[in-house]
């Protein structure tokens, strides 16, 4: 099967946080529920030498994992952020991506776009700053043999992810391909995998709920609330999206790794969560 299932450690990511967990419980862990692969988000291991890293990656390779190498914000202009500052942020994840032996390196931007509803100018501003930080920093992940994937992060629609890559160039950069983004900026999730999954090798996945908030009488409500869910456990149509990635991913390999965002300190319930995700991803992914 050309898509083969993962996991991200940010599944982990209030446990790592707060010592409750270590990053080779999580590799061992991930063994267990049969996956190839795991996004190392770079934060969990900030505090570790490039030996350090070089000795992990062996740990995760006789576990018969691969690594995938999970970079951070590149800086926002609104900010005070400058290209220097951003390239200079990327090439110390590249050196660490490279300790890993991670083909390539997720980034994503510094704003999320509903931060910036109704103001385009800066939503551009935020664009043209991601294009000059990739074209710059492109060439040392060059050289180190490591690809630069920009995450579509709730922040840029398709056709502006359409344009940095064209800025860029697609021989020196990717996009890694969130299932359930596009629904964040109001963009079609099937035009988005149809247009972005050609230039994409990895993404994530997962699931949400909806929750109303009801007003004191229950009358009607005010409003409601999205909540992160692992897939399976929420309303997102993700046998639909899996589906189309598949038809559109075809015979070459890509990583479907199931993002966590609910994780908490005193929880542990990662494998007891993932195990039935990745069941019910295997259930959708066609035969």
């Amino acid at each position: 099967m050309a898509i083969a299932l993962g996991v991200d450690t940010l599944c982990w990511h209030m446990r790592l946080s707060s010592g409750a967990a270590t990053i080779e419980t999580v590799f061992e862990e991930s063994a267990s529920l049969g996956v190839t692969a795991v996004a190392l988000n770079l934060h969990h291991v900030r505090e570790r030498s490039l030996t350090a890293l070089a000795v992990l990656r062996e740990r995760a390779r006789n576990l018969g994992l691969r690594v995938l190498a999970q970079g951070d914000f590149v800086g926002s202009p609104r900010l005070g952020d400058d290209t220097s500052g951003g390239v200079a942020r990327i090439q110390a994840w590249i050196e660490r991506a490279a300790a890993l032996e991670s083909p390539s390196l997720r980034l994503v931007s510094g704003f999320y776009r509903a931060e910036l509803a109704n103001q385009p100018e800066l939503i551009e501003a935020e664009r043209r700053f991601v294009s000059a930080v990739l074209t710059r920093a492109s060439e040392h992940a060059r050289a180190a043999g490591v690809r630069l994937l920009l995450e579509n992060h709730s922040d840029f629609t398709v056709d502006e992810y359409e344009r940095i890559v064209r800025d860029v160039g697609a021989d020196r950069m990717g996009v890694f391909l969130d299932l359930i983004n596009p629904l964040v900026t109001f963009d079609d999730p099937m035009r988005a995998i149809e247009r972005l999954a050609p230039l994409a090798s990895s993404g994530h996945v997962r699931d949400f709920e909806l929750r109303s908030i009801q007003q004191p009488d229950h009358y009607h409500r005010r409003g409601f609330e999205v909540l992160y869910r692992y897939p399976g456990e929420g309303v997102a149509p993700i046998a639909a999206l899996v589906a189309r990635l598949w038809q559109v991913v075809g015979d070459r390999p890509y990583d479907l790794l199931i993002e966590g965002l609910d994780s908490r300190a005193e929880v542990d319930d990662q494998v007891k969560r993932l195990g039935p995700a990745l069941d019910y991803l295997r259930d959708v992914l066609p035969a």
